[in-house]
């Protein structure tokens, strides 16, 4: 399984935080100590590649354009009457094969834009020049390679009537526009567009952290050395925790786990391994950010917890932290707010450099080629989908990777 395609975030989901633990539990960390179980390399200088966030003027117009083009309406046409490639035609349509209507061969009022090759060969062809209120009769043929063996290289007749002709018409960039958005003081163009960019350059940013953070725990992994395998609980806690929810996102989607980790670049063969890895690699992970805590006194304290608790509970909808406690996984979400810290804390002191030209090619190739795969799923359930349904059994990476909100 490609290291890319198997990482799924912290999030912190109600469902992946069920349960109590006893406090030396050593499924979790604070049944541990850390340092008996690995020693740490010098982390004073991590070194990570990362391009500085940035939004230049020609993503920020293109941003613009899809926002203006995703509130883009069909308008009748009135000028005019007679259908031209490129339109959409409102049509009522009746199929029939040897003068019999078919099942799927007739529909009303159905939007047709000429030229789409929506339908068979001909069939769009077939209504430019026809006008508003006129019905013609398109005979053809169904190709022999069609998806329907019941139609399939037969001959059709269809009796298409054109209710209206309607444009696409994008809506113009103005402070009427702007204002139809509804966004708190932001009333005017050269404002739109500075919040827009302020939009586009706060996921630049979360971006790059993510990169840095991820690059960061992967050089830890690589130096750290381990005096002994982390306690098994802990691995079977990390393991349960991703099966758990790797399997119901796959039942969102209407698939079995065993498809939707192939889709996350698994395989039937491997995929319980590599979910036993993820576990195996989670637990080393967050003993490491657990033993850098306990050097550098990151360890968040017992008011500084209960503060973060009531914020998390309030945020979630509870009436009360009792409330938030007895669904939540409380040691889990210390951990989760123990990794936030450390990651913070490395990254003001790593060494973080401009990729070289070619370094930065290899980088966009490796991510198309994650994202093409995520792409296969007939569901698009996607890497990034995926990150959001797991909860505390991620590794550190992963948690770096998503920038979950604490309360989710």
């Amino acid at each position: 399984m490609k290291k890319g395609m198997i990482i799924a975030a912290l999030a912190l989901s109600m469902a992946g935080m069920l349960a109590g633990c006893s406090q030396k539990d050593p499924a979790y960390l604070s049944g541990i100590k850390a340092e008996d179980y690995v020693e740490l390399p010098d982390y004073s200088s991590i070194p990570a590649q990362e391009t500085e966030p940035s939004v230049s003027d020609e993503y920020l117009d293109t941003y613009i354009q899809y926002v203006l083009a995703s509130n883009a309406q069909n308008v009748e046409v009135t000028d005019r009457d007679e259908v031209q490639e490129g339109d959409i035609a409102n049509i009522d349509y009746v199929g029939r094969i040897d003068g019999e209507e078919f099942d799927g061969g007739s529909a009303t009022d159905t939007n047709l834009t000429i030229g789409s090759g929506r339908f068979i060969d001909g069939f769009e062809d077939g209504l430019i020049g026809a006008k508003v209120g006129e019905t013609v009769t398109l005979d053809l043929k169904f190709p022999d390679d069609y998806s329907s063996e019941e139609v399939a290289g037969k001959d059709v007749e269809f009796t298409v009537t054109v209710n209206k002709i309607l444009e696409t018409q994008t809506p113009e960039l103005t402070d009427e526009f702007v204002a139809q958005q509804g966004i708190d003081g932001v009333t005017t163009v050269e404002e739109y567009r500075t919040y827009c960019y302020d939009q586009l350059m706060e996921q630049a940013q979360a971006s790059y952290d993510s990169s840095v953070q991820n690059q960061i725990v992967q050089w830890l992994e690589d130096n750290a050395t381990f005096k002994q395998d982390p306690p098994e609980e802990m691995v079977t806690r990390y393991n349960t925790t991703y099966t758990e929810n790797f399997n119901a996102y796959a039942q969102n989607y209407g698939l079995d786990l065993e498809t939707y980790m192939t889709y996350m670049g698994s395989s039937a063969d491997t995929y319980e391994q590599d979910i036993q890895d993820m576990a195996l690699r989670a637990a080393k992970e967050y003993i490491i950010l657990q033993a850098i805590a306990d050097r550098e006194d990151l360890n968040i304290s017992d008011s500084e917890f209960n503060t973060e608790l009531s914020t998390a509970a309030a945020s979630s909808g509870y009436s009360s932290v009792d409330d938030f406690e007895e669904v939540v996984d409380t040691e889990a979400y210390r951990e989760y707010l123990m990794v936030q810290d450390v990651l913070e804390f490395l990254m003001d002191r790593a060494v973080v450099t401009e990729p070289t030209e070619e370094e930065s090619s290899d980088t966009a190739a490796d991510a198309a080629t994650a994202e093409e795969s995520a792409e296969a799923a007939s569901t698009e359930a996607t890497a990034e989908e995926s990150a959001e349904a797991a909860s505390t059994g991620a590794s550190a990476e992963d948690a770096a990777d998503t920038g979950a909100s604490e309360a989710e």
